[in-house]
């Protein structure tokens, strides 16, 4: 497969649209028409544009702030409060990948390739994989994307919140791909002509991380490490947590867009850099959906999904509580 086969992005409409897979188009129109749905079915570039300038305002502050903690005993406090801003970019990637973050493709695109670099995503491949999510959510085996699935232990709590996983998982996607090679699970969600993209992008990633490192020790600069790599390691396990509450625990196994995800009651800041992203029911009704419509969405269909009144970190005692538990009571049955 050369170079030269690699294609134009991919239609991003027929990725997000629920037309893409009739079961979920069929259980949509259950819950909501397509009349009523199309009104919050706009974008604008105008809400992306504000979400995104005003989170990388805030990383820019965080920064400053490790900045000015260098030589005292405030720098690591500051450096994890800065990696927990960088973290929640998994936000605006996550929406640049639906293409519903902006109206305009190019600023899409754009969000999607600056956010990808900075928290080691790779932008096509994400794409491809998260729609899979979308498409076989809370099916074990089936769903790429499973956090924790039952029975799930301590030891899987921690290595998935941690960040140990992601790690693992997209650092292997970056060596793996930039060779030519992906694994036959992946491989199942990527068109055939879209392989040499990927396989591209994995080494443009690569290429980045290398010469950053390079150019880093070449200057004997810690700069790099001081503001990017560092915190992002050590503020990933917050947004990690919150992702946790998104699904697991939920229903599993089978598609039901009314209990497979939980809409949470949480804070306005944290909604914020979540780019609304705790009305994750009404996420996986509509994909489509922008996320600065998801509220109203809310409005209109959320008493008929899953809505919790508590928020992240009580959703987050609840799975420890009673998800993981499941794990312990599973080799007890087994064992007797």
């Amino acid at each position: 497969m050369t170079e030269a086969s690699v294609e134009a992005t991919p239609d991003i409409d027929k990725l997000t649209t629920p037309d893409a897979n009739t079961k979920l188009l069929e259980a949509q129109r259950e819950i909501i028409s397509r009349k009523r749905l199309k009104p919050f079915t706009k974008r604008t570039d105008r809400h992306g544009l504000m979400y995104f300038g005003g989170h990388m305002s805030i990383i820019f502050g965080t920064g400053y702030l490790v900045y000015l903690a260098t030589g005292t005993g405030w720098l690591i406090p500051t450096m994890f409060l800065h990696g927990v801003m960088l973290g929640h970019l998994f936000a605006p990637m996550h929406e640049t990948s639906h293409g519903t973050a902006f109206r305009s493709r190019w600023l899409n695109e754009t969000v999607h390739w600056i956010t990808g670099i900075l928290i080691v995503w790779t932008p096509t491949y994400f794409r491809y994989d998260h729609t899979g999510h979308h498409t076989h959510a809370q099916e074990f085996g089936q769903d790429p994307e499973f956090v924790l699935p039952s029975p799930s232990s301590w030891i899987d709590y921690i290595y998935y919140v941690t960040g140990i996983h992601q790690w693992v998982k997209n650092l292997g996607w970056i060596l793996r791909h930039s060779m030519g090679r992906i694994r036959p699970f992946n491989r199942q969600f990527v068109p055939e002509d879209q392989l040499p993209k990927i396989f591209l992008e994995a080494r443009i990633f690569l290429a980045i991380y290398v010469t950053v490192a390079v150019v880093s020790i070449a200057l004997g600069s810690w700069a790099a490490a001081i503001y990017w790599a560092i915190p992002t390691v050590i503020g990933l396990p917050v947004a990690r947590a919150l992702r946790v509450a998104d699904h697991t625990g939920c229903t599993e196994g089978h598609l039901d867009l009314r209990t497979y995800a939980r809409t949470l009651k949480t804070d306005p800041l944290t909604r914020f850099l979540c780019w609304n992203m705790p009305y994750h029911c009404e996420h996986h009704l509509a994909p489509s959906v922008p996320f600065h419509a998801l509220p109203a969405l809310h409005r209109e269909v959320g008493h008929e999904m899953n809505p919790l009144d508590k928020g992240y970190w009580a959703v987050q005692w609840d799975v420890i509580r009673d998800h993981l538990e499941k794990k312990l009571r599973f080799y007890l049955i087994q064992s007797t």
